[in-house]
């Protein structure tokens, strides 16, 4: 009797823990959204071959030859308010006639405004999109551009070179993977950066900073982080379904982007009913689906909210480990920061946002600097952008030439608007967090 009664108290749970996972499903699918490869390869949207920017792109980025610069990770481009050296000059203008054929083809690329890179999503997590690694070269060589242009006096041609750099970095808003999407908080990084050195060295049209305040609404519009978790989602979901129903082809596709040293033997024939009755990966798929649930909740709410929900995904990580779902404690680690990355991402979008506005102010009033953000509202921003950290206004200091606009950063102290020291300065231990994210013109 006991045994019978254990016997059919498995099966109710296997029926329970199917059920669940069909209804997480039945739930996704109503939403119109992906959660498998093949509906990953046509979702959020699929764009016709000649609107596709993502070719222009891909081209460039097969252009691209050794030049020193962006083939280098060890070369630095001059930071903020340094003065190029000679050699240094020599470098970027010489990586900029290297690969000018390639330059070329991506400025041609701003044009289209729609883009779908061509990724085999049906590879899995092994899919291949190299692309990524080139757009960061492009996004170096379009740095290397605007620094040349604003050595050599060129408003015009600097403020084209940042605008290529923000249209790559949109590129990517299409892309189903928490990867790309990551790729582009990145490449945003980048180009508010290289808006910031150039903004030291010369000053722009207004014309053109209201095109380039215009692209960075635009790309703060767009929720990143939702779109790659939803498509994060649906990639390891059919993963784990294959581990539950088709090991021979999970073990295939994970071989394919393993070395040769990491590969999985193949198993002779999948395993028989027994296996799928236990439902070992069936319930870590289960967790996992839950607990994407949870990380596309707070991503969708976005910061400053999100930042305060950060310990449910802690709270998720523990049950991963505690409960044996070996699968979920290996992925949902490393999904679980992303509100932070978005936070920092945002931060960095805001306070480039808010200094485009205070040279529009400046540009019509004879170069003045404003007193308070205040008085940029409502001819420049509508509001003052909220710190994406604490939810109060950005802040903003006059200095002694110039100003600096920033965020309290993580540490949520005001630390009175101090840059990050580079990575190479000797900080005491106990100032390692005290600085703010900034964006500086000392001009």
């Amino acid at each position: 009797m006991l045994l019978i009664a254990a016997v059919m108290s498995f099966a109710l749970w296997r029926w329970q823990l199917r059920r669940e996972i069909n209804g997480r499903l039945a739930a996704i699918h109503a939403k119109g959204l992906p959660t498998n490869w093949a509906e990953m390869a046509i979702w959020p949207t699929t764009v016709a071959d000649s609107e596709n920017a993502a070719f222009i792109y891909t081209n460039a980025i097969a252009q691209m030859v050794p030049d020193g610069i962006t083939d280098n990770y060890r070369f630095k481009l001059p930071s903020r308010g340094q003065l190029l050296s000679d050699a240094t000059r020599a470098q970027i203008n010489g990586a900029i006639q290297t690969n000018h054929f390639a330059l070329a083809t991506v400025y041609s690329a701003v044009k289209q405004r729609n883009s779908r890179y061509p990724v085999n999503y049906m590879e899995g997590p092994g899919a291949k999109v190299p692309h990524l690694a080139g757009l960061k070269r492009i996004a170096t060589l379009l740095e290397c551009d605007a620094i040349s242009k604003a050595d050599a006096g060129d408003a015009v041609g600097t403020a084209e070179a940042i605008s290529a750099s923000f249209s790559a970095a949109q590129s990517l808003e299409g892309e189903p993977l928490l990867l790309s999407q990551l790729t582009g908080n990145s490449l945003l990084g980048m180009s508010c950066q290289s808006l910031e050195r150039a903004l030291g060295r010369i000053p722009l049209t207004d014309e053109w900073l209201a095109k380039l305040s215009a692209q960075i609404i635009g790309s703060e519009t767009t929720n990143r982080m939702l779109t790659g978790l939803i498509g994060d989602r649906a990639l390891y979901n059919e993963f784990l379904r294959l581990a539950q129903d088709d090991v021979r082809q999970m073990v295939s596709i994970a071989n394919r982007s393993a070395s040769e040293g990491e590969k999985t033997d193949m198993p002779s024939r999948n395993p028989g009913i027994g296996w799928k009755f236990l439902g070992f990966w069936e319930r870590d798929r289960n967790f996992f689906l839950r607990g994407m649930e949870t990380n596309i909740l707070i991503a969708s709410i976005g910061p400053p909210a999100s930042m305060s929900l950060t310990n449910e995904t802690q709270k998720l990580e523990s049950q991963a480990m505690n409960g044996y779902y070996f699968f979920s404690s290996l992925v949902l680690p490393g999904i679980s920061h992303t509100a932070k990355g978005d936070a920092y991402s945002h931060a960095n979008l805001r306070v480039a946002l808010v200094a485009l506005a205070i040279e529009r102010w400046r540009g019509i009033h004879q170069d003045e600097i404003p007193d308070s953000l205040d008085l940029l509202v409502p001819s420049f921003l509508p509001s003052i952008p909220v710190d994406p950290y604490d939810g109060k206004p950005l802040r903003f200091k006059r200095l002694a030439r110039g100003y600096v606009v920033y965020s309290v950063g993580p540490n949520l102290q005001d630390d009175a608007g101090k840059e990050k020291p580079p990575h190479s300065a000797k900080v005491p231990r106990d100032q390692l967090d005290r600085y703010d994210i900034t964006f500086t013109v000392e001009r």
